[in-house]
C-alpha cells in the first residue's frame, strides 16, 4: 500500500523515543542498609552522572552543599587502590546550605552536573561515597559505577547528527536578540527544509503520480489477483511507464526521523549541563544559561505543553494529510483505500498530538513548524499542472 513503509517507520521510531523517555535501567542498589544508593542506566564518558539515594532509616539525611566542589566524594580504582577525583565549577549556587534533605522513606536524586565531565572523563571503575551522621555515629555508604567509552554507533551519532544539530541550534540562539530558543528552532527548521527542498518536492510529486495511477494499479490487482508474479511484472511496467518511484515519498521522512530524534535529545540533555567536547570551537564561549526557552512569553519549550501546542500541531498535521489525500478523492479506489486514508487522516494527527503532549515542547514546535513548511510545499505541488 501507498506509503505503508513510511507510516510503519514513523510509528516505530516514535515508539523508540517514548521508550527512551520512560525506560530506565538501573545498576541496582549496593546494599540493603538504612541508606541505599543506586544509579540509572549505563554510564559513558560525556554523560552527566546522577545517583538516587533512598532513606530507609528513621532519621532525616542532610547532604551538605560543597559548592564549588563536587557534592559527594568520588574515587577511581587504579593500580589496586582508590584515588580521589574532584572538580570545581562556577555554575553551582553556594548560598544553599543543603543539596538535599531526605526524610525517612523518601528518595532524592543527586546530580554531578557540571562536575561530571571532568570527574568521569576516563574509562574505569568509580566509587561514590556518601558520609552522613546517624544518631551519634558517622557512617559511610558506597556505590560503584563502571564508566565506559561511547560505542562506535554513539560516536557516529554524535559526529553526524547530534553535534551538527546542537551547534547549529546554539549558533542561531547566540545570534538572535534575547537568545530565543523558539526562533532558533524556527530557523533550524527552515534550514533543514531548505536542504531537503529538492528531495521533498520530488517525493510529493511521486506521491501525486502514485495517486494518479492508483486506479490502474487497482485494476491490475483484480485482474491478476491469483498470479502474484504477473501482478508484480505488470505493476513494474506501469511504474516505469509513468516514471514513478513508489519509495520516493519515503526518503524525506526517513531523513527527518533522525533529525527529530536528535533534536529531542538536544532539548532534553543538551541545553543544561553539556559535555564541552560537543561544542564546536567558535561556540565554546557561549553560556547556555543565557538561552531563553520561553517562546512569545507563553510556552516553555524545555517542558511538555499538555493542551495548546498538541492541539495546534495535531490540527496542522490533519490539514497537511487532507491536502496530501486531496487528489485521491473521487478516484476509483478499492475498498481498503478509504479505510487506510481515514486512519491516516484522523488517527495519525491524534497520535502526533498525544506524543507532542508527552515530549518537551521544543520537539512539538519543530514538528509543527516543519508541518507548516510541508503544507506550503504540498499546496504548490497540488496546484502544479500534471
Amino acid at each position: 500500500m501507498q506509503n505503508k513503509l513510511s507510516r510503519f517507520l514513523f510509528f516505530f521510531l516514535i515508539f523508540l523515543i517514548i521508550f527512551q523517555i520512560f525506560s530506565r535501567n538501573t545498576e541496582g542498589p549496593t546494599n540493603n542498609d538504612d541508606i541505599v544508593i543506586s544509579s540509572k542506566g549505563k554510564t559513558i564518558i560525556g554523560k552527566v552522572v546522577s545517583i538516587d539515594i533512598k532513606n530507609n532509616g528513621l532519621q532525616t539525611i542532610d547532604i551538605q552543599n560543597k559548592c564549588p566542589k563536587n557534592p559527594l566524594l568520588v574515587e577511581i580504582y587504579s593500580n589496586g587502590e582508590w584515588i580521589e577525583k574532584g572538580s570545581e565549577t562556577d555554575t553551582c549556587n553556594p548560598e544553599n546550605e543543603l543539596i538535599a534533605e531526605i526524610k525517612p522513606e523518601k528518595s532524592s536524586t543527586i546530580s554531578f552536573d557540571a562536575w561530571s565531565h571532568e570527574i568521569f572523563n576516563e574509562v574505569g571503575k568509580y566509587r561514590i561515597t556518601l558520609e552522613t551522621t546517624l544518631g551519634e555515629k558517622t557512617k559511610q555508604y558506597f556505590h560503584e559505577i563502571n564508566v565506559s567509552s561511547p560505542s562506535f554507533i554513539r560516536q557516529g551519532w554524535n559526529s553526524l547528527l547530534y553535534k551538527p544539530i546542537f551547534n547549529t541550534l546554539i549558533y542561531f540562539v547566540s545570534k538572535l536578540p534575547g537568545h530565543s530558543l523558539g526562533w532558533a528552532i524556527f530557523l533550524l527548521t527552515f534550514l533543514i527544509k531548505l536542504l531537503l527542498l529538492g528531495p521533498n518536492h520530488k517525493a510529493l510529486k511521486s506521491q501525486k503520480a502514485l495517486q494518479k495511477i492508483q486506479p490502474q494499479l487497482d485494476a491490475l490487482k483484480q485482474k491478476y489477483k491469483n498470479d502474484s508474479q504477473k501482478l508484480s511484472q505488470e505493476t513494474m511496467k506501469i511504474w516505469k511507464k509513468h516514471k514513478v518511484n513508489p519509495m520516493g515519498s519515503c526518503l524525506p521522512m526517513l531523513i527527518q526521523f533522525p533529525i527529530l530524534i536528535a533534536l529531542f535529545y538536544v532539548v532534553r540533555d543538551g541545553l543544561g549541563v553539556t559535555d564541552p567536547n560537543l561544542f564546536y570551537e567558535p561556540l565554546r564561549a557561549f553560556n547556555l544559561q543565557n538561552i531563553n526557552p520561553i517562546f512569545l512569553g507563553i510556552i516553555d519549550l524545555t517542558k511538555a505543553n499538555k493542551i495548546a501546542l498538541p492541539l495546534i500541531v495535531g490540527g496542522m498535521q490533519f490539514f497537511q494529510i487532507r491536502l496530501s489525500l486531496a487528489k485521491t478523492k473521487g478516484a476509483n479506489q478499492n475498498a481498503a483505500m478509504p479505510m487506510m486514508n481515514n486512519m491516516m487522516q484522523f488517527f495519525l494527527p491524534v497520535m502526533i498530538a498525544v506524543f507532542t503532549a508527552s515530549l518537551p515542547a521544543a520537539v512539538g514546535f519543530y514538528w509543527g513548524t516543519s508541518t507548516l513548511f510541508a503544507i506550503g510545499q504540498q499546496l504548490v505541488v497540488n496546484r502544479a499542472k500534471d
